[in-house]
């Protein structure tokens, strides 16, 4: 059935939690839209992404898969918003930029996850 996680591992969460929403914050508030992209988004998600495909491609400490995959990393990146400002591009009559913007975080995105991947298996 259902059964809790450890209260360690949900402190290792919480705290990259933390870590990572500030640096979301930190980064995509750096970042000012491309034209109509929101490209602090796109900034966040390409990083985490990148990162989380090395990590999850090499081989880590049990320990860092919940501090920095799903604590860091989970916070950091953020298909949410992502959504959101897509939608919103939408509903403001954005169209090539709706089309773009949804391109650019899936493709960029899959490409990182290559990147690191390749980079591993050289």
């Amino acid at each position: 059935m259902f059964s809790l996680p450890g209260m360690e591992k949900l402190f290792l969460i919480g705290a990259g939690g933390f870590i990572g929403a500030c640096l979301r914050y930190t980064v995509s508030s750096q970042v000012p839209r491309i034209k109509s992209i929101p490209a602090g988004t796109l900034t966040v998600n390409l990083l985490g992404t990148i990162v989380l495909a090395f990590l999850t491609f090499s081989s880590e400490p049990q320990s860092m898969v919940y501090l920095v995959n799903i604590g860091i990393l989970g916070s950091f990146t953020t298909f949410s918003t992502f959504a959101y400002e897509t939608f919103k591009l939408l509903e403001e009559g954005q169209n090539f930029s709706f089309f773009l913007n949804i391109f650019l975080n899936v493709a960029l995105c899959l490409a990182g996850v290559s990147i690191a991947y390749l980079t591993l298996n050289l």
